[in-house]
């Protein structure tokens, strides 16, 4: 099952019409009609201040409901911004750690990224469903992974008031354990954070922290990238650090196009190289029209307390034609590597 979303533009409102859809290969796809039905209002987007946990939202381009938890403010390195070195990425694809520049203030720009949890009715099929995953303590060593967990800019938040407050707005496990509801005089209906919400940002804030988005674009597809550090892993009797990557991909151009490959230079700064090539991602190979966006997340790991990576996507255009994407240089720097780093 998929699920449309539309904005009535005349007064405001949320529509959803969901639709019936056959989604394994070989199997002919039929949607049935159905009533679309309001599901909210939008209301004005903040152009100062941030949203506060509880806040019911479209994402602007994975056209996805949720709720905010909580936000982070984050450096934002853009590629086409005049002011960033582009000696940090040319250092960093020869493999040189020594002289990186350090980043000027005029070198990025600071935004505010929330932390959300994503209606499922939206992101039915649990390969498409984005998270967060974590490493158990060193007594079991297993990773554990929270579905429907993303981060969004608040630039892209399309805030909306629930039209219907008899049900919870979003559907996801975590809902009522991290928010509750509450309803004022008038009868409105907002949703607060719970202790149990506040419990998970302290003892998971280190590997949920957003702390910096590296974007690029390169022949009209956008590229924007961040990491996040997981911790150890004993492997073979030797410690591995584990890092996840989010990375989403818009088309941005007026041409569609097609993923059909992808390369990664996988740096350590144990002086170790590994270049990894293979076809499509996540074992797919999307199509994006323009404005069309793909979001996915992975792991990987290195020997070392950092490195860093880069690479590229290429692409097929409708025309036949093949284009290279670069997927932009970005560190990768454990906890204790990064306290080196402040001492």
């Amino acid at each position: 099952i998929q699920t449309n979303l539309r904005n009535d533009g005349k007064n405001g409102r949320m529509l959803v019409r969901p639709l019936q859809l056959a989604v394994r290969p070989g199997v002919r796809a039929v949607a049935t009609q159905t009533s679309l039905v309001e599901v909210g209002r939008f209301t004005q987007p903040k152009t100062t201040g941030n949203y506060d946990a509880g806040q019911l939202f479209l994402h602007k381009k994975l056209d996805y409901r949720g709720v905010i938890l909580f936000p982070w403010v984050t450096r934002v390195f853009n590629r086409s911004n005049k002011a960033f070195p582009p000696l940090f990425d040319s250092k960093l694809k020869m493999g040189e750690v020594d002289g990186i520049p350090e980043f000027t203030k005029e070198s990025f720009k600071t935004k505010i990224y929330y932390q959300a949890i994503v209606d499922f009715r939206d992101c039915p099929i649990s390969a498409q469903r984005d998270g967060v995953t974590f490493l158990g303590q060193k007594s079991n060593n297993k990773f554990y992974t929270i579905p429907g967990v993303d981060y969004i800019c608040h630039d892209d938040v399309l805030p909306y008031e629930q039209s219907e407050s008899s049900r919870d707005p979003i559907d996801h496990n975590l809902f009522r354990k991290f928010l509750e509801k509450m309803t004022d005089p008038g009868g409105r209906t907002s949703y607060h954070s719970t202790p149990m919400l506040h419990q998970f940002h302290e003892d998971n804030f280190d590997c949920l922290r957003l702390r910096d988005v590296h974007c690029q674009t390169t022949n009209g597809v956008k590229v924007t990238v961040y990491s996040f550090y997981m911790g150890t892993r004993d492997e073979m009797q030797e410690s591995e650090h584990w890092w996840r990557y989010s990375i989403l991909i818009e088309n941005v151009g007026d041409v569609t196009v097609q993923l059909r490959e992808r390369t990664w230079c996988i740096f350590s700064n144990c002086d170790s190289k590994e270049t990894l090539t293979g076809r499509g991602i996540v074992g797919q190979e999307p199509v994006l029209r323009p404005s069309q966006c793909f979001q996915y997340s992975s792991l990987v790991s290195l020997r070392s307390n950092a490195g860093h990576m880069w690479g590229t996507y290429l692409f097929e255009r409708e025309d036949r034609k093949f284009i290279n994407v670069s997927i932009p240089p970005f560190l990768l720097i454990s906890k204790n590597a990064q306290d080196d780093t402040a001492k």
